[in-house]
């Protein structure tokens, strides 16, 4: 019973959020023309076409591709090895099966790309310049699940910490709506990913953490206003006393009421609080000790 309320509840979230209209992926068009990377025509866009990297020499000159637009084309199971490139776009192109060795991509956009189990190794690319429309974490949310994680092994191994940041990141952002649209969907993950990334930003959110202890402090307060025994009794004593129980320093000139529910609170606080400045603490060293 309960599995056909859960199923049931999935699939009206699909028909509610899912956008509607065209929600196909790939190239539709059919592509017969081949061109070589190392003989690219004279104009900068090049498009419905199979990009080709099998050939018995290039020079050094020729491996720089700079300024280029590619719309629409196939890189896909192709090897593309010590290439850089400078200022070029991909547009909808698809890079199914394809492994970049050595590849570097200096300021160069992806937008709605496909990327279906392509591996990068020893690569230069920033996972912040990928660009998918919202139909891709809601349809095809394990394709870019794929491909980020693979963007976070690739930046880890060349020590890109920052890179590593933004790959992991977003691989949890997808990896969340595959919990919600996998084969066996499990709403409690995906709603236990949802808060790790709006609460702590996914484990690296030093902005999230802070807003959350604000809100934290606040929340307290409100709750022991009144209930603390102090000279004046204001609002702002409560504040005081609960950063004080927050940070755990605990100088004791303020005590909650003897009564059931603020001493409950403040033992609440107090246990909250450990936790709460562990994982404060690990995330400050995961952005910015390494």
């Amino acid at each position: 019973m309960f599995d056909g309320m859960k199923v049931k509840l999935i699939k009206k979230i699909k028909d509610q959020i899912i956008p509607k209209g065209n929600r196909s992926f790939g190239i539709s068009e059919t592509i017969t023309q081949h061109v070589s990377i190392k003989n690219l025509p004279g104009q900068p866009e090049i498009s419905l076409s199979f990009i080709d990297f099998e050939f018995e020499t290039i020079t050094s000159k020729e491996r720089q591709i700079s300024g280029r637009i590619f719309r629409k084309c196939l890189f896909s199971h192709k090897v593309i090895e010590d290439f850089t490139f400078q200022n070029c776009k991909f547009l909808d192109c698809a890079f199914n099966g394809a492994l970049m060795v050595g590849v570097e991509f200096h300021d160069c956009e992806f937008r709605e790309c496909f990327f279906y189990k392509t591996k990068f190794k020893d690569t230069y690319i920033d996972p912040a310049f990928f660009y998918f429309t919202n139909k891709w974490h809601w349809i095809r949310a394990n394709v870019n699940a794929g491909l980020f994680q693979s963007l976070y092994k690739n930046s880890k191994t060349m020590h890109q910490e920052e890179f590593a940041m933004h790959a992991d990141r977003r691989f949890q952002f997808y990896r969340r709506y595959q919990y919600l649209y996998g084969n066996r969907p499990n709403i409690y993950k995906f709603l236990k990913g949802l808060l790790f990334d709006y609460f702590l930003g996914h484990g690296y959110g030093i902005k999230n953490s802070l807003a959350m202890t604000v809100v934290s402090i606040f929340g307290f307060a409100f709750l022991l206003d009144g209930k603390v025994s102090s000279e004046k009794g204001t609002f702002f004593e409560t504040l005081y006393f609960t950063v004080v129980s927050l940070t755990t320093v605990g100088y004791g000139e303020i005590t909650p009421v003897h009564e059931i529910m603020p001493l409950t609170i403040t033992m609440l606080l107090l246990l909250s609080s450990i936790a709460w400045c562990a994982v404060v603490t690990a995330i400050i060293v995961k952005r910015i000790v390494k």
